[in-house]
């Protein structure tokens, strides 16, 4: 029943925490930037999906640089008040993290882009993501490396995967590589995490876990490569047979 708990708290939290995310590090900082220095505000969209806004341009920041600097500033805000005290807080921390990856991802994808601001904006978030996940887990412990991962899984990585394949059935565009954009980063921060020695919380157990053996890393790297495998795999599948679809369909309409 524990596990089932998770899974529900994570579904019932993913949501919420994601738009909150995308709203605190894509329109926040345009609004306060439009308002003290009395910019012209565009709002690019607002939808369920997240809302985003310009205002301007900052000279001063690489791209990205400025989300990443509120997720570090909010994150720092959590774990200053004790929020990740709770599993919540610390799933906020995640999504902070992961949310800032975004930028730095597509410009890596960006050939004519600056790679050196990229690669160690991507590092930084990427930590802020172990982080948050390291935290859960000084809630929920763990007998061992696969139990944490399980765990984890259950709580943070699944419960995402159900809200893209829910937006998957409503926005067409939410393809296979925005989804493996979205989960390899928490994928590897969970297998970060998991590798730590873990210090539980008071009132849970007592003593810390040994830290994860080379052979269970490396047993839950090669599943999570088949994973993403698979679903590159399948996304090339559906993409292949549309167009034959399309034109099959053309054919029939136009004799």
């Amino acid at each position: 029943m524990r596990w089932v708990r998770l899974f529900l708290l994570g579904l019932a939290s993913v949501y919420p925490l994601y738009w909150t995310a995308q709203f605190t590090l894509f329109f926040l900082p345009p609004a306060l930037r439009a308002i003290f220095f009395r910019l012209p505000l565009t709002i690019v969209d607002i939808s369920f999906l997240g809302a985003t806004a310009l205002a301007g341009k900052s000279e001063m920041l690489p791209s990205g640089m400025e989300s990443l600097l509120v997720a570090l500033l909010f994150s720092a805000a959590i774990w200053s008040l004790r929020g990740d005290a709770f599993l919540t807080g610390g799933l906020s921390i995640v999504i902070l993290g992961q949310s800032a990856t975004l930028p730095f991802l597509d410009q890596l994808f960006s050939r004519d882009r600056f790679l050196a601001a990229s690669v160690f904006g991507l590092f930084l978030s990427l930590g802020m993501v172990s982080f948050g996940l390291y935290r859960i887990l000084r809630r929920t412990g763990g007998a061992d490396f696969v139990d944490r991962l399980a765990l984890l899984s259950l709580y943070a990585v699944l419960p995402q995967a159900a809200l893209w394949f829910a937006f998957r059935m409503r926005y067409p565009f939410f393809g296979a590589k925005f989804l493996l954009i979205l989960l390899v980063p928490l994928f590897l921060g969970a297998l970060i995490a998991c590798a730590c020695p873990q210090g539980l919380a008071r009132g849970l157990a007592q003593g810390i876990h040994s830290p994860a053996t080379m052979g269970e890393i490396l047993t839950g790297v090669a599943i999570a490569c088949l994973l993403f495998a698979a679903i590159s795999l399948s996304s090339r599948s559906g993409e292949r047979h549309r167009p034959r679809a399309a034109e099959a369909d053309w054919q029939v309409h136009s004799s």
